[in-house]
């Protein structure tokens, strides 16, 4: 018989349930949330079988991360639990690049030096087939652009081209984007091993462009990820922390190729029916933290019925990941502080 798992005495980061502090998985999915004076007698209620049962002890849990594109596979005990990539990979989207067999992947991927072959691929593509396509400078973007123009809108709503960039765009290319339905994938440059965005990500996410992260080469924590985001070069591009969580949860998801994300419309976020793929974090300290450091809520309290996230910032450590939980499986936890 299957045993389910039941989380007590946490932060769950649920949008859905903001107040939840316990969380019970049943059959490979979230079967409920809320508080941990009716945790027990729900579970008892609903369990289909024998429930093992852990305190959190005020430990974060999360929906796992999905990383918009990187060159590292997934660890046995990675916060993240999937990645588009350009080779094969267990729980990876796979990319085939376009001058490679491309028949049983999930999309192509046109890298810079294959751009040339583009309008080509275009032309041919049967649609809801993706494209996920290298830009690196704001040349290389304005002739992709011109080149998925030339599909037509309905083919274009179905495949949701993907484009992966870090430079800078015009307010112009940020509309054209939209009206083409366009995704972006962010990756970093490391300077002195520190990831650094130059790409404008706050005025993609203000137009209403699915913007996902990717690691790319980098292989530290997502959360510095993140906070490379928050803490953006350019002031007037900066995100709150719930906007660059989002980049590697629930866009993370909705960038995929139509069949795929729709078969996983529930990940990247902790709901009612979402899989049963979770972290759970040590963080120092929990809060709403907006785009202007200074205007960041520091307070554990819950009464504003906004989810928490860890407070990020380059001068403090990011979270530990102190459990992993997968199709609903606990697969390591760490109590101790």
């Amino acid at each position: 018989m299957t045993t389910s798992l039941l989380l007590t005495n946490g932060y769950i980061h649920s949008v859905a349930e903001p107040y939840a502090n316990a969380l019970h998985i049943d059959n490979n999915v979230i079967a409920w949330l809320g508080s941990d004076e009716t945790a027990h007698q729900m579970v008892a209620a609903t369990a289909s079988g024998p429930v093992e049962t852990h305190d959190l002890d005020g430990m974060l849990v999360t929906p796992a991360f999905v990383d918009g594109f990187s060159s590292t596979p997934l660890a046995d005990l990675d916060s993240r639990v999937g990645l588009s990539a350009t080779a094969p990979t267990d729980r990876g989207v796979h990319y085939a690049p376009a001058s490679e067999n491309v028949d049983d992947a999930a999309g192509i991927f046109v890298a810079t030096q294959d751009l040339d072959l583009l309008e080509t691929l275009l032309a041919q593509l049967k649609p809801p087939t993706q494209l996920f396509i290298e830009s690196t400078s704001q040349e290389n973007f304005s002739k992709i652009l011109d080149s998925i123009a030339k599909q037509p809108n309905t083919a274009l709503m179905r495949c949701r081209h993907r484009v992966l960039l870090n430079h800078p765009l015009t307010d112009e290319q940020v509309s054209r984007l939209v009206e083409l339905h366009v995704s972006v994938t962010v990756v970093p440059n490391l300077r002195d091993n520190t990831p650094v965005f130059h790409a404008p990500v706050a005025s993609l996410i203000a137009k209403g462009v699915h913007v996902a992260t990717g690691s790319g080469s980098w292989d530290g924590s997502v959360w510095d990820l993140l906070t490379a985001l928050i803490e953006h070069p350019e002031q007037n591009q900066r995100i709150s922390t719930r906007a660059a969580f989002n980049t590697v949860t629930r866009d993370g998801i909705r960038v995929l190729p139509s069949r795929i994300a729709q078969s996983q419309m529930g990940a990247g976020q902790v709901a009612v029916g979402s899989p049963g793929d979770l972290n759970v974090w040590r963080a120092e300290q929990l809060g709403v933290q907006a785009p202007d450091e200074k205007a960041a809520h520091w307070s554990t309290d819950k009464r504003a019925g906004t989810a928490l996230l860890p407070i990020l910032s380059s001068a403090t450590d990011a979270p530990a990941l102190t459990g992993v939980i997968r199709g609903g499986r606990l697969l390591s936890f760490v109590q101790e502080r």
